[in-house]
């Protein structure tokens, strides 16, 4: 019998209003006597205490409706927190911390807490993606198992982080996938997506600019180890750790606002998604990210020569892209006229990419690397992070020296399903937003696929999940389509 995953926006009252404000007003009392018992004895603990009570208020706000519970605002309580807020950094070398986590965990606590209060059993809507996530998880087992048994290889506590960190996009996907979202909503998504992603932007700007001083008042919390390129290059790093990082987040953006001037039938829509391309697109020239240049060329040309014109028919795929060249040509232009100098001698690099000093660097640490894959080409070496470095400059090999030929044909294949499961949404969803959506994902893990090769995306803890979200929008769809 087919089981399903339910979590919908109201399914029980867990608090009445009254226990709700009691209940708050417990917590305020219970935490100012804390903070102050422990304010000079331990300062630490009283750090680590606010940021805990801050979570928590912003949970109560994201969860709690009028006494009930509710999943309504979490999709653009993720949005918000993983785009434009920096991760919250602990002191005495204590692993930073996404508030975007905090709040998936919190709201998986209460879900179960709510089904077990009612006695309701859990369901899910069954969906073969979850099974890559599985299998992915036994590639890493095997690596690891294999490289200690066979091998020889140590290991420590920390290689076992990535079962955690698998875990963690596997919840991100889960919850917003099973969410009951209409398509109406998936509208509402999708600009308050790019509304967020220019806020975003306007950080970049304001960095290049020096607005407010805010490269030494607000940037160092974004990318402390980044400033210097900051200050000299003109490299902005929005609201990321690092520019290329920030030009991976602003391909899919683009992607979105692209597909969307392609698709939306409102001209309203067409125009601020064309504002919208646009100053994404800017916002990439100003990192001088070459490995986010090449990634937007990709999505860009993969919506126009591919999707739009499988889904629209020949002809009138081919009218509506001879509308779009032109439009995307002036916004080429325009970008290009207030481009920096130092974006101009970056790309001139192209010209002569094998020579570059940032590529023959690249070139030995990848010799290096490869070298090691040789030790356990089929399983891999596992997370080993004690004899291989997490600074490979090249997702694809980093994957294949972890996890092997076996590994690397998983992850593949996981998101061959991602893309495909895409294409079926583009086809079952008679909405337009749907489709934009469904489009732009798949240009972007297109695009993903070229920038994995000079950096990385799996194994960001910023852009993984942010990503994991929109995927998660597109397949609410294939849920929202069995229950009508």
């Amino acid at each position: 019998m087919k089981t399903k995953l339910v979590l919908s926006k109201k399914f029980t009252t867990v608090l009445t209003e009254k226990h709700h404000n009691i209940f708050i007003y417990v917590v305020i009392i219970l935490s100012g006597l804390l903070i102050g018992i422990f304010s000079a004895k331990s300062p630490l603990f009283v750090i680590l205490l606010t940021i805990l009570l801050i979570c928590l208020f912003i949970c109560v706000y994201i969860f709690f409706k009028q006494g009930m519970l509710s999943f309504q605002r979490i999709v653009t309580s993720l949005l918000v927190v993983s785009i434009l807020f920096p991760p919250i950094r602990l002191p005495k070398g204590i692993p930073s911390i996404r508030l975007e986590l905090i709040i998936i965990l919190v709201a998986w606590a209460l879900f179960l807490l709510g089904h077990f209060a009612v006695g309701h059993p859990i369901k899910y809507h069954q969906n073969p993606i979850y099974r890559w996530f599985v299998l992915f998880g036994l590639a890493i087992f095997l690596s690891i198992a294999y490289g200690v048994i066979v091998k020889g290889y140590s290991i420590i506590g920390r290689d076992f982080w990535e079962f955690g960190k698998l875990l963690e996009y596997f919840l991100v996907f889960t919850l917003v996938a099973n969410l009951d979202i209409s398509p109406n909503e998936i509208r509402h998504y999708y600009k308050i997506a790019l509304i967020v992603f220019l806020c975003s932007a306007f950080v970049g700007f304001a960095q290049y600019l020096n607005l407010g001083n805010i490269n030494k008042v607000i940037s160092p919390y974004y990318a402390p180890t980044q400033i210097q390129g900051l200050l000299i290059h003109g490299r902005i790093t929005g609201t990321t750790g690092n520019p290329n990082l920030f030009g991976a987040m602003m391909v899919l953006a683009s992607s979105l606002a692209f597909s969307g001037l392609l698709f939306f039938k409102k001209k309203t829509m067409r125009l601020f998604s064309w504002i919208c391309f646009t100053i994404f697109v800017l916002s990439i020239v100003l990192t001088l990210s070459r490995s986010a240049i090449i990634a937007l060329v990709t999505a860009i040309c993969f919506i126009i020569l591919f999707k739009h014109t499988l889904i629209f028919g020949t002809k009138i795929g081919i009218r509506e892209s001879l509308i779009a060249i032109p439009i995307l040509i002036i916004t080429i232009l325009a970008i290009i006229k207030i481009s920096p100098e130092t974006f101009f001698f970056r790309v001139g690099q192209f010209r002569n990419i094998w020579n570059t000093l940032s590529w023959q660097i690249r070139l030995v640490k990848w010799e290096e690397v490869f070298t090691l894959w040789k030790l356990s080409p089929i399983f891999g070496l596992g997370p080993g992070k004690t004899i291989i470095t997490t600074v490979v400059d090249n997702e694809w090999l980093f994957l294949l020296t972890r996890y092997g030929i076996f590994g690397i044909i998983i992850f593949i294949a996981w998101f061959i399903s991602f893309f495909f499961g895409l294409s079926k949404i583009c086809h079952i969803s008679s909405s337009i937003e749907v489709v934009a959506l469904a489009v732009a994902l798949q240009a972007t893990l297109v695009a993903y696929a070229a920038y994995m090769i000079p950096a990385a995306v799996y194994h960001s803890l910023h852009l993984m999940p942010i990503l994991l979200i929109f995927l998660g929008l597109a397949y609410s769809q294939i849920k929202a389509k069995r229950e009508s």
